[in-house]
């Protein structure tokens, strides 16, 4: 097993990274290809100063992994550190994670008919039972994951699922994957939402049995399309958490019967996954045995139902001429709950074409529109104003985006808009600190009439077969101040 690891090669130089497939808070994954193998692989590099696991357990914990080798856990094959990072290499599965899948789904069927239930129980069941053996297997050998997501299951074009993401997984046993000298972890990690409650309280340490939490949370996730409490910031996840009883479908429901789809079996599964009580858990081996699973099917199932049928999406209407892109439009605003959302607006206002378009510049003089005709904010700006803007860029089908937002002073920070921006997928990550450092310019001159907009180069480049142009915004972004 080793001299197999050992042929990956440790050198930046070795690998072309390719196109972004994932991002979170300290890391970021691209497809890439290791030049003396020839063959396509994933990087993930994490970010070292932002993740607060050290280095050499960040290294004996990829070691550990590397070293598993069942068909639901992601092949790791070595790591090293390069400047800042730590660059992981694993197999490459091309279709992305749960999450995609989801993403997908939803706009394939629209959000109406998706907030009836997105996945049928066939799907979920196939899905969760090669997860649960995946879990079988990491807890046989004395591990436990910690953060079981959909962002987190992975899945490859012959509709292998696999496991992936362990920076924050643990090992629980002192050597050989003893159980029976189990150790309990204090560690506070996992992604909230998706967290048992022993993990949040830290008050008697928690072992395996916070895998089955999380994967009751990512039942729901996967029949509803989010997991419960995902609109709250962190703090108040943990609370509801605690506080009330364990979450269920309804959880997630706006209206009576909005999941009646859903049958007894696969509510069973849920609740008892979802007990807080850890010893009321089942472990995944007795899970597997639950009647929910007679109802799964094979790899060839998963390439039907979310392969092959999400690869033929109805394409958009402002999408069937080839040679004619539009620009869409949409508003980044607060909810209710505080939380940044972003709506695209209906498709009636989306009608401008960006074909061989030289994008508009204002003009300097005063009462210039800024983008589309739109009218200059008022006179000089001040501490508590709200400013009205417009971010306007290319997404990842190459399509301009305007993207609407309101910056209040001394309530908003440039980085924090950056930040939701780069959450939403409406920028790449690497632009973060270029679109932040460029809004805050633009701000600052918000009373002079003479500095509506700025144009700059996007640290993501361009595509491979594009040439950066300003004009047309291809690899730059232009934020503009609206009225």
């Amino acid at each position: 097993m080793a001299d197999q690891h050992e042929t990956w090669p440790c050198d930046k130089k070795d690998y072309v990274l390719d196109d972004q497939i994932g991002v979170g808070a300290t890391a970021t994954v691209f497809r890439a290809t290791c030049i003396p193998r020839n063959e396509r692989c994933a990087v993930k590099c994490i970010n070292l100063e932002k993740c607060q696991t050290s280095v050499d357990e960040l290294s004996h914990e990829i070691h550990a992994m590397s070293l598993c080798a069942h068909p639901n856990v992601v092949n790791y094959h070595t790591s090293f550190v390069v400047d800042e990072e730590l660059w992981v290499i694993m197999r490459l599965l091309s279709c992305g994670s749960m999450l995609d899948i989801l993403k997908r789904k939803i706009k394939a069927i629209g959000k109406e008919d998706a907030a009836f239930g997105v996945l049928d129980e066939t799907t979920i069941a196939t899905v969760l039972k090669e997860v649960l053996k995946g879990l079988e297997y990491f807890h046989s050998n004395g591990q436990i994951h910690r953060d079981i997501k959909a962002g987190n299951i992975l899945l490859a074009d012959d509709g292998t699922v696999q496991i992936a993401d362990f920076g924050v997984s643990g090992r629980i046993a002192a050597s050989g994957g003893d159980l029976s000298r189990q150790k309990v972890r204090h560690t506070f990690v996992g992604t909230p939402c998706w967290m048992a409650p022993e993990v949040m309280e830290q008050v008697s340490g928690y072992d395996f049995k916070a895998d089955i939490w999380s994967l009751g949370i990512l039942a729901i996730e996967l029949a509803t399309g989010t997991a419960p409490y995902h609109k709250y910031p962190p703090m108040k996840v943990l609370m509801l958490t605690l506080q009330n009883d364990p979450p269920n479908l309804e959880t997630n429901a706006d209206k009576k019967d909005q999941y009646k789809a859903y049958g007894k079996s696969f509510r069973t599964l849920i609740k008892d996954c979802l007990q807080k009580d850890p010893a009321k858990r089942p472990t995944a081996t007795e899970l597997l045995k639950y009647k929910f699973f007679s109802k799964a099917k094979d790899k060839k199932y998963l390439v039907h139902s979310l392969i092959e049928n999400l690869g033929a999406i109805p394409v958009s209407s402002h999408a069937q001429n080839p040679h004619k892109k539009k620009v869409a439009s949409g508003k980044l605003k607060k909810g209710p709950d505080g939380n940044w959302e972003f709506e695209y607006d209906s498709p009636e206002n989306t009608d401008s074409s960006d074909e061989d378009e030289e994008v508009r510049k204002p003009a300097a003089a005063a009462g210039a529109a800024a983008v589309g005709g739109a009218e200059p904010a008022g006179d000089g700006v001040q501490m508590g104003d709200t400013i009205n803007l417009v971010l306007r860029v290319r997404n990842q089908q190459r399509e301009l985006n305007d993207i609407k937002f309101d910056f209040t002073r001394g309530t908003d920070s440039v980085e924090g808009i950056a930040h939701e921006l780069v959450t939403a997928e409406l920028i790449d990550c690497h632009d973060l600190v270029i679109v932040a450092a460029n809004l805050q310019k633009l701000i600052e001159h918000a009373d002079e009439k003479d500095r509506r907009s700025v144009t700059f180069a996007l640290n993501s480049g361009v595509a491979t077969n594009e040439i950066p142009d300003e004009r047309t915004l291809t690899g730059f972004a232009q934020i503009s101040i609206i009225d």
